[in-house]
């Protein structure tokens, strides 16, 4: 049992958590009222499969690990694709309000700046939560071994739930051992790997640009929408994970 008092590091770990729960359940609803179920499961339900799927190619390759939460889907905290799916959400009604697309008048360029505002967007949030993430080791790019971070050292780990403080052994952590062994993402900003901006980016980008380009399409008719849309996450986790993994930029 966890000893959490107010304001300890525990608190503010599992109120981060709880609150993009809330957030992720309040776009649902906002989402279905607004856009009707169909349209909102498949929407959801495609985020959160290329989010959780690339995060955990992520961390079993070793290239970082999330220790400490309260609720993981396999390796990986269930907050992570839940609060990435409830921004991309967000960042997408908010370019729908500020250039509105009618079908009429849709086209590859107007999704493809749709999707640009949308990642830009999402990039901009990106910068202001994962220095405080990495501050408080919710989220470690190093081997917990090696300790070290940019100019510093990663302090005492400030949470009591020391599980998932390793990668664990697996074909793809073998494979990427030898990549990781000399310097693992040398390139830093706010002391984050420049991959990981440049890996939302992208993640959006492609998300929201095959969304939007999906659901404006008037061939695909109901169910086709979310089979194409789901065949697609699928062949971009592998796709999208492996190449934003490898380059140790």
């Amino acid at each position: 049992m966890l000893n959490i008092t107010f304001l300890s590091p525990e608190f503010f770990k599992m109120s981060f958590e709880w609150t993009c729960v809330g957030l992720f359940l309040i776009c649902l609803l906002h989402s279905f009222k607004t856009y009707g179920k169909e349209r909102t499961i498949r929407e959801f339900s495609a985020g959160f499969i290329l989010s959780a799927g690339c995060e955990t190619l992520g961390v079993l390759s070793g290239a970082y690990v999330y220790p400490g939460f309260s609720i993981y889907l396999y390796q990986i905290p269930l907050v992570n694709p839940l609060s990435w799916v409830a921004l991309v959400y967000l960042v997408m009604h908010i370019s729908n309000t500020l250039i509105p697309a009618k079908r009429s008048s849709n086209s590859l360029w107007l999704f493809l700046l749709l999707a640009i505002l949308d990642s830009s967007m999402a990039l901009a949030v990106d910068l202001m939560m994962d220095p405080l993430a990495t501050v408080y080791n919710w989220w470690i790019w190093v081997d917990p071994s090696e300790a070290s971070v940019v100019n510093g050292t990663v302090d005492a780990y400030n949470f009591t739930n020391l599980t998932h403080l390793e990668t664990p052994v697996n074909w793809l952590k073998d494979f990427y051992s030898s990549h990781f062994s000399v310097v693992r993402y040398p390139t830093h900003l706010f002391g984050i790997p420049l991959i990981n901006f440049i890996s939302w980016f992208v993640f959006v980008l492609v998300f929201s640009f095959q969304f939007r380009l999906i659901e404006n399409t008037p061939k695909l008719i109901g169910y086709k929408k979310t089979l194409w849309l789901l065949i697609l996450v699928l062949v971009e986790i592998p796709l999208l994970g492996i190449l934003l993994i490898t380059p140790n930029i």
